[in-house]
């Protein structure tokens, strides 16, 4: 029986089995053996940049369409387990798309990239401040959710004129 390299793709039972474990495992277990990354994280914020993971992750990794923080996910606790993911992504995607993140196989992501990228992944912190605590997002929120009236228009200013201040 031949071995399988890491240019062919994983089969499709393999990838849900694995996806399958994760989603049953703990959380506590996922982050268990996950000790500080070795990989140059400032290399890896150039990576993170130069793929545009910002684009849907956000400059944060938390203000994006899929935040990478405060997630509990496992793709993000272990570099095994990210990298995994990105090559499954890979292999599997364009048979089973799902969502519009690229693809992202060795060819054009190498292993010592995913771990400068892991590295600097690991480097985000959950920070962003509650609505609450923001008063112009509070007020803003709050005139939105509103319906709009008349009354709560200002008054264009009159040709020629400048706005009232």
């Amino acid at each position: 029986m031949a071995t399988q390299t890491a240019s062919r793709p994983i089969p499709f039972t393999a990838a849900l089995a694995l996806f399958a474990a994760l989603s049953v495992s703990s959380p506590a277990a996922w982050c268990a053996d996950a000790g500080p990354p070795d990989g140059n994280a400032t290399r890896g914020r150039q990576l993170y940049y130069a793929h545009t993971c910002y684009g849907c992750h956000g400059y944060n990794g938390e203000t994006g369409a899929r935040d990478l923080v405060g997630t509990g996910s496992p793709i993000v606790e272990d570099e095994a387990t990210f990298r995994l993911f990105l090559r499954l992504r890979a292999d599997q995607a364009p048979e089973l798309p799902s969502t519009k993140m690229p693809n992202f196989p060795a060819s054009a992501l190498p292993d010592a990239d995913v771990h400068d990228l892991f590295a600097f992944i690991r480097t985000l912190r959950a920070n962003a401040p509650k609505v609450e605590d923001v008063p112009t997002l509070r007020r803003i929120l709050d005139i939105a959710s509103k319906p709009a009236t008349s009354a709560s228009r200002p008054a264009s200013p009159a040709p020629g004129t400048a706005p009232a201040r």
